[in-house]
């Protein structure tokens, strides 16, 4: 009996099995499993690939940046010596026009000063004509009050002048 109990339960284990079989077969044809695989194994495949163009345009952007990296100080050193360059050019144009501009300011100072040299001689002779006439003048009312005789001869000569006039 005991042996008809375990062929009993080996041929419903049996049975249960091929049953059992045939729910994940008929599953895994009603899900399509095994497209399911291939297009996971794709997707990976994809990202693989991806990640290894990721990777190589990496490594391409880096060894250029490496290589820019190398001749930067050469780049630094000729922008500096631009540079020199540029206000050593801008200082000489500085200084160049610094000295037109002394000159032009020189020769206005000049003429400022010569214009002024005039002024004050025009001034100093407008001053001593006026003298020259208030001496004249005094020494010639002195002269006449001193001198009667004088004094008559002018009145006279000045009378005449005037008889001569013809009108």
């Amino acid at each position: 009996m005991f042996d008809e109990i375990i062929s009993y339960i080996a041929r419903t284990n049996l049975f249960n099995f091929i049953i059992f079989a045939a729910i994940i077969i008929y599953l895994a044809v009603k899900m399509d499993v095994k497209g399911k695989l291939e297009a996971s194994k794709t997707n990976v495949k994809n990202a693989i690939d991806e990640s290894l163009n990721v990777k190589v345009e990496s490594q391409t952007r880096l060894s250029s940046i490496k290589e820019s990296m190398a001749h930067i100080e050469e780049e630094i050193e000729a922008i500096l010596a631009k540079s020199e360059e540029n206000a050593k050019l801008v200082g000489e144009k500085i200084v160049q026009d610094a000295q037109k501009n002394v000159l032009v300011i020189r020769d206005n100072a000049e003429k400022a000063i010569e214009n002024s040299h005039n002024i004050l001689k025009n001034d100093l002779i407008k001053r001593a004509t006026f003298a020259s006439v208030e001496v004249a003048k005094f020494h010639i009312l002195n002269e006449l009050n001193n001198n009667q005789g004088l004094h008559d001869q002018l009145i006279e000569e000045s009378i005449n002048a005037i008889e001569g006039v013809q009108l």
